[in-house]
Order: structure tokens, then C-alpha cells, then sequence
């Protein structure tokens, strides 16, 4: 019974021993794995390129001046003589309105007629009575009867008469024209005063055609805006309209220039220049946006519609020949006063690391300017690498 216990301890002693050095030379296989993968990390080295700093602003592209053909008197399109993306030239003709007449006011016209006409023929009698009574006194005038006095006085009298018939003709003429103004909207004499015929007022290409053959207009007047036939712009003359965050909108000023991108027209872009910041901004769900307009240039003549969604990337500083080194590579921590100091770890011609701290300049959201700190052979820890780092690293 003595010798099976020491043959059982035994056993059970060596496979402890057995288990406790594969457990050991786990552990520390495991230790050295990761110590010699801690050790390893992947550079990066700043490079040598100008760098912007540049603000976004989202807009649209209109035409510099979209005028709007309207005419001056109410009635019906007869015709529609253009179509949208026509070119049209000033005084083109671009549609023609029926006039339809108005009950009332021609009954007006027509009574001025009779109210003419009446007055016309008392004028006439009143001509021949007069004309009788200057006859009598011109007799007795040479008779000697009556004074000189007496017959100028009866042919001044004649005269007025004969004035007055003159008035009257002069109103039924108006009157009879009024008549025809309120039943074909249009008169001898005054055809390129009146709008029965549309012509542009610019030259351009048409944008739009509102109305159809058919349709209703208004005039323009001083208590309506009146219907608008056409609009029509040159879109030859285009500016950039768009908002800008109020974060950005203290950095700009009028006449710095923009790089102006056009999502229909891919892998273009067009030169511009800032002309307006508006001094007041613009509530846009809960954020405060200022609208801001630019001139488009285009060398190139290429074809821009007016309306195309664009963003304005405008250059607030341009430094040449910057050393830039990518901002992730960038840590920060607290100094003495709370502020955050940027540092980056740098490889040691033993390999390993150590922490320099570093001045920095302008943005671009991506690249940093380093103003001191490093140069451009310096190889920069990656410390917060990405999958895309890490497979870099394996393949080393």
C-alpha cells in the first residue's frame, strides 16, 4: 500500500510539472509576440507642396440678369412663337395676345362717341347763329351805326365758336379711338406702344415659357406685376449664388478668388471671383448660413445651364513649397496651462521612438503645416493606424 501512494505521487507531481512548463512557455511566448509586435511600427515622412486654405460654399449658377416679358395690355395668347433654349435677338417677336373686349368700358367709348357727336353738332349751330349775327353787325359796322368796338366783340365771339367745333372734333377723335383701343386693343398710330405683339427685350436664350397658346394675360401696372410670357437671359454672363457657414464667413473678403465645380459637368471646374457677402445671414434649420454671389468665368466657352447645383471652393491663403505632414499623425496633450501642445513621436536611428513636439499652421483638413519641429526626411510614427496601415505593415 506504501509503494502504490509514492508510485501515484510521483505521477501526479511529473504531470504538473509537465503542464506547469507548457503553461510557462505559453505565457512567454505570448509576452515576446506581442513585445516584438509593439516594437514595430509604420513612418510616414512630411512632403514638400503648396497648401490652400479654403473654405466650401454650396449654390447654384444663374444667369447675371433673367429678364421677364410682360405685356402692357390684358388678353388672350393668340401665339406662341418660341420654345425654351431658343435664341432670341432684341425686339424679336415672341407672342402675339387677342384682345378680348370689355362690355363695359366699350359701352363707355361708345357713349364719348355720342357725348363727341352731340357736342359737335351744338358747335355748328352754334356757328351758324353766330355766323348770322356778325354778318348783321359787319352791315351795320359800315352803316356807321355801331362802334368798331361793338364788331370785334361779335367777331372774337365768332371765332370762339368756331374753336369750339374744333374741340369737338378733337374729342370724338379721341373718343373713337379709345373705341377701338377697347375692342381690338390697338390703334392707328400707336402700334409699337402696345403689346398685342411680344417682342423680347433682350437678347439672349429663352428660359422659360410660363403660358401656352390659350392662356390668360395680365398688364403690367403700377398695382400688378402682369403676366410673364418668357424669360429670357444671357447665358454668357453667369454668377455663383450660394450660402456659407457663419464659422467661415468672418475669413472672406470681396474679390478673393474661387474654384468653382459643377456636379453635371464632371472633372470641371471654373474660375471665379467673390463679388458679394451679405451683411446679414439667414436662418437654415437652427444654423446660421450668409449668402455669398461670385462671377463665373468660363475661357472655354463651355455650355453651362442656368440653375446647375455647384460648390465654390474659395482660396482664403495659398502657401508655396509648405512642409505638410498628414493631421492624423498629429497627438496633443495638456501643458501646464491647460492648452493642448501638438507632438509626434519620431524613429530614433536605434529604432526606437521618442516625443517632439511641433508648430503648426494652416489646413486643409486632411495635410497640417509644420511651421518647426521636423523635416522632411523625419519619419513620423503612425500611432492610430488604419486597416489599410496595418496590411502595409504585414507586407514589410
Amino acid at each position: 500500500m506504501k509503494n502504490k501512494f509514492t508510485w501515484k505521487k510521483a505521477l501526479y507531481l511529473f504531470l504538473g510539472l509537465v503542464l506547469l512548463t507548457a503553461l510557462v512557455a505559453g505565457i512567454s511566448y505570448l509576452v515576446k509576440s506581442n513585445s516584438s509586435e509593439s516594437q514595430t511600427f509604420l513612418t510616414r515622412k512630411p512632403v514638400i507642396q503648396d497648401l490652400n486654405d479654403k473654405v466650401m460654399a454650396t449654390g447654384k449658377i444663374v444667369p447675371r440678369e433673367e429678364v421677364e416679358i410682360k405685356p402692357n395690355l390684358s388678353g388672350i395668347i393668340d401665339k406662341v412663337l418660341v420654345d425654351e433654349g431658343d435664341h432670341v435677338s432684341m425686339g424679336q417677336l415672341v407672342a402675339t395676345i387677342r384682345i378680348v373686349p370689355n362690355i363695359s368700358q366699350v359701352n363707355s367709348a361708345q357713349q364719348e362717341v355720342a357725348n363727341a357727336n352731340l357736342q359737335i353738332a351744338n358747335a355748328k349751330t352754334n356757328i351758324a347763329n353766330q355766323q348770322k349775327q356778325f354778318d348783321m353787325q359787319q352791315r351795320l359796322y359800315s352803316q356807321g351805326v355801331i362802334s368798331k368796338q361793338e364788331f370785334i366783340s361779335s367777331q372774337q365771339q365768332l371765332v370762339s365758336v368756331q374753336q369750339q367745333l374744333k374741340n369737338a372734333y378733337q374729342q370724338l377723335s379721341t373718343a373713337q379711338k379709345n373705341l377701338q383701343i377697347a375692342r381690338s386693343g390697338i390703334t392707328p398710330g400707336l402700334e409699337s406702344l402696345a403689346t398685342t405683339q411680344v417682342r423680347s427685350k433682350v437678347a439672349g436664350i429663352v428660359l422659360e415659357v410660363p403660358v401656352k397658346t390659350g392662356s390668360q394675360v395680365i398688364e403690367a401696372n403700377s398695382f400688378n406685376s402682369g403676366t410673364t410670357i418668357c424669360s429670357v437671359a444671357d447665358l454668357n454672363s453667369l454668377i455663383f449664388q450660394g450660402t456659407i457657414d457663419e464659422a467661415q464667413a468672418g475669413k472672406l473678403t470681396i474679390g478673393m478668388d474661387m474654384n468653382i465645380s459643377i456636379g453635371a459637368l464632371q472633372n470641371k471646374t471654373f474660375p471665379g471671383r467673390v463679388t458679394m457677402i451679405a451683411p446679414k445671414g439667414k436662418d437654415d434649420a437652427g444654423t446660421i448660413k450668409f449668402p455669398i454671389e461670385g462671377d463665373v468665368f468660363n475661357p472655354q466657352g463651355e455650355y453651362i445651364r442656368a440653375g446647375f447645383s455647384a460648390n465654390a471652393e474659395i482660396v482664403l491663403k495659398s502657401h508655396k513649397n509648405a512642409l505638410l505632414l498628414n493631421e492624423s499623425l498629429v497627438q496633443y496633450e495638456k501643458d501646464v496651462t491647460g492648452k493642448d501642445k501638438p507632438f509626434v513621436e519620431v524613429k530614433k536611428p536605434d529604432g526606437n521612438f521618442k516625443k517632439v513636439y511641433v508648430a503648426l499652421g494652416s489646413s486643409d483638413g486632411i495635410n497640417v503645416q509644420i511651421l518647426s519641429g521636423l523635416t522632411k526626411d523625419s519619419e513620423v510614427k503612425v500611432w492610430n493606424p488604419t486597416d489599410i496601415d496595418k496590411e502595409e505593415l504585414r507586407k514589410k
